[in-house]
């Protein structure tokens, strides 16, 4: 297709949608024909995809007025490279050179640009044969090619039916969540006896921009997240009607530049729009959950759970701060309260979290949720082999190779502990030279940029450690790449909060006396960690929004100076704009990782020393809602839309905060028993059973709690019990054996009269 000027992309490919749905045969087609064999095609059906009801919907379709004719909604997007330099002349650019400067390709580029064709055809080849829908177009500067990949609702329905796909159920169905099955017409041969009509019982999703009583979409038993799991099994299934492509493959190949869902900018808007009651007080997380998938919903549920649980405690801090202040008492002396309240608080806090998170992901189907194969991360590489499950060929990686890598970054990152341990003692060493100049707060102020300097290099040295070890999936790489962080990032964060608190008094340090500001370390341990909590809230998160933003501009920016002068030779022709998969290309990638990692660093800031900072909890109440709101805006403008992951809890993260909690009821409990002035005069022995006290205190209250109050709560058991008989009686069997109306509901067929009872036994006696 030659280039025209001065035309938005967006409008060449309303036009072009406009053509390709005259074509009968259910083939639109951009470029050349279809038939001739070249990738540039827009494909509506599969030619390969052999089944009588899509036909006859195709064939209804194509009678249709083009009016009243609609393609399906696009869920994936693939981007294939196309030349190697988009001032490289190939393909069509013969037709162009009225308006384009181009050159011919060099030997090394044009055999590049040859085996992505060969690539491309195959993949669209076995995407069409798969009966999925397709869309080719190029992108602005003619370098890359963008396929728009869906499914019409007659596939999905197939689809789901053959991967066994659980769907919702309606709410007379307690929602249970059951596998798909079609309706089954039943054998002529027996009078249709066996025929089973389930279809009524699956829950229908209406569009927002529906009417609220027009009649459902064939495929509205799918959410958004559901459309996308499935055609992306289709893709990379070799199933039967699927294609077999391996995308991991094909993006560590280069092969396919990028792979994602398209986003829905009215569910975006929505959401954005009600972002305090959707992303902090989550009470909108079903909205989060059908757009973003169950992985992400627990995130930001798990932060809704933390915003809510932090309002007491930090109405108490307050309170205590302001008791203090007008009270005119010693230092510290509401300490033993706070560390006995905090110390409950941790216990419990992530406990009942487990709990609402049974009791959603019960509610959303993942509770029962069984392991299941994970796609290939595009990274990982290894030798092709049959796999001994599946039969298949796939990549393959030894451990017997990877366990060298793993003992090498392990050696680095220990290494890197000494190095910390000799950092943090050089910085202890410099506050003292602050401290005797004056210059206190400016030292804490360097301690925080250097721990958050040094938290951001160790991230990227972990990263490329983990991708060194070359782990397949994304919970393997994510695990291992946790376990290098936590403990680095423990020490780096807080080991200087725990020399002030426990070792600072009276020590020395490189043959310096070491010594607090009024003998008060608690004094001192406040003032640092405010200054860290406001590093944190300040610095850390304009960062983490300016970030990406500055990015996505530069790449904007780059890439228009680069159309603009390199590839038009009339300076006045007017660039058009981008279409909305590729502006969505251009953009970062999203990964949850990174802020679970924020949130738990700063979970350790609120309560491993809130006894001496008891004002802490407020801030991080401010910090938890500046962070969903940032996040947000992450989601919503500038990441890429995450595929929709499932998830039936948020392990390892779980354990990783559990882990945090009991340390802080350790530490603060230490805290009150050696370092508070409240107990100063008693001897070490009778400090040391306070502090045994304090914690085998805290201990059986947290077996207690455990015991009282179960992590799956009994109202979950029980309704995943009736669910299971729901499911058992209405859709594996088509009713409940002994309910006779219900069954023959279900069959479509009529009731039986009820037998007759006569007066006494016809038969012959014996």
């Amino acid at each position: 297709m030659p280039f025209v000027k001065q035309h938005s992309t967006s409008e060449l490919l309303k036009r072009n949608e406009q053509q390709a749905i005259k074509r009968p045969d259910g083939a639109l087609l951009q470029g050349v024909d279809a038939e001739e064999g070249d990738e540039t095609g827009l494909v509506a059906k599969g030619q390969g995809y052999n089944d009588p009801r899509q036909d006859a919907m195709m064939n209804m379709m194509s009678q249709m007025p083009q009016t009243q004719r609609k393609l399906p909604p696009t869920d994936l997007v693939m981007v294939f490279p196309y030349k190697t330099d988009n001032r490289v002349k190939y393909g069509e650019a013969a037709d162009e050179e009225e308006y384009r400067a181009l050159r011919q390709p060099k030997e090394w580029e044009k055999e590049k640009m040859e085996r992505w064709k060969v690539t491309r055809t195959t993949t669209c080849h076995s995407l069409s044969d798969s009966g999925l829908v397709m869309m080719l177009y190029y992108s602005r500067d003619r370098d890359e090619v963008f396929v728009r990949i869906a499914a019409d609702p007659v596939h999905l329905r197939q689809v789901a039916e053959m991967t066994r796909y659980k769907l919702e159920l309606k709410e007379q169905y307690l929602q249970a969540f059951a596998e798909y099955k079609n309706d089954y017409p039943g054998r002529r041969e027996i009078n249709y006896s066996d025929r089973i009509v389930v279809s009524h019982l699956y829950k229908t999703h209406a569009d927002s921009k529906d009417k609220a009583d027009a009649y459902p979409q064939r495929d509205a038993i799918f959410r958004p997240v559901d459309r996308i799991r499935i055609v992306d099994h289709i893709i990379r299934s070799g199933d039967h009607n699927c294609a077999g492509v391996d995308v991991g493959q094909l993006l560590h190949s280069s092969d396919i530049l990028h792979y994602f869902p398209l986003h829905d900018q009215r569910a975006l808007d929505d959401m954005n729009k009600d972002w305090f009651r959707t992303f902090v007080t989550a009470r909108d997380i079903d909205k989060v959950r059908n757009y973003f998938g169950e992985r992400i919903a627990l995130y930001f549920l798990f932060m809704a759970h933390l915003f809510q649980w932090l309002v007491f405690p930090s109405l108490v801090g307050i309170a205590l701060c302001v008791v203090e202040l007008f009270a005119q008492t010693p230092d510290n002396f509401t300490s033993f309260t706070l560390c006995i309240g905090l110390g409950i608080w941790s216990v419990l806090v992530v406990h009942f979290w487990r709990r609402k998170a049974n009791f959603h992901t019960q509610r959303w189907g993942t509770f029962n949720l069984k392991p299941a194969p994970e796609p290939t991360r595009p990274e990982f590489y290894g030798v092709s082999r049959i796999n001994p499950v599946t039969s298949r060929v796939d990549r393959y990686y030894p451990w017997s190779q990877r366990i060298w890598k793993v003992i090498f970054s392990y050696a680095v990152i220990i290494v890197a502990l000494v190095l910390l341990f000799f950092e943090v003692a050089v910085l202890m060493a410099l506050r003292h030279y602050f401290s005797k100049s004056g210059g206190r707060i400016s030292f804490q102020i360097i301690n925080a940029l250097v721990v958050e300097l040094v938290n951001f290099l160790f991230t990227k040295l972990a990263t490329k450690l983990t991708e060194l070890e070359n782990h397949r999936s994304y919970t393997e790489h994510s695990n291992h790449l946790l376990a290098k962080t936590v403990v680095f990032k423990f020490i780096n964060c807080y080991s200087s909060l725990y020399y002030i608190a426990f070792f600072k008094a009276n020590s020395h340090l490189f043959g310096m006396e070491m010594e607090c500001v009024n003998n008060d370390c608690l004094n001192d341990l406040g003032s640092q960690l405010a200054i860290f909590m406001i590093m944190r809230l300040t610095l850390q998160n304009m960062i983490e929004l300016l970030g990406p933003y500055c990015i996505a501009k530069f790449k904007e920016l780059r890439e228009g100076v680069a159309f603009q002068t390199s590839i038009f030779s009339n300076p006045a022709t007017v660039m058009p704009d981008l279409s909305r998969p590729e502006a969505e290309a251009k953009r970062e990638e999203y990964n949850v990782f990174e802020d679970m990692d924020e949130v738990l660093i700063l979970y350790g800031y609120t309560i491993l020393f809130v006894v001496a900072c008891p004002w802490v909890p407020f801030l991080s109440l401010i910090s938890i809602i500046l962070e969903s709101f940032l996040d947000q805006k992450k989601l919503v403008f500038l990441y890429r839309r995450p595929f929709p992951l499932t998830a039936s809890h948020n392990e390892p993260w779980d354990t990783a905060f559990d882990i945090v909690g009991m340390l802080a009821m350790v530490t603060n409990g230490a805290l009150i028993a050696f370092t508070s002035e409240a107990f100063a005069n008693w001897s070490h022995s009778e400090k040391i059973l306070l502090f045994l006290a304090l914690e085998h205190c805290l201990i059986m209250l947290r077996t207690l709690v455990s015991t009282i109050f179960p992590a799956i709560p009994q109202s979950v058991r029980l309704l995943s019990m009736q669910q299971a008989v729901i499911v058992h009686r209405h859709v594996n069997l088509g009713g409940e054996e002994a309910d006779h109306e219900s069954r023959a509901s279900a069959m479509l067929a009529t009731p039986q009269p009820v037998p007759h009872v006569f007066d006494q036994d016809e038969e012959e006696d014996w």
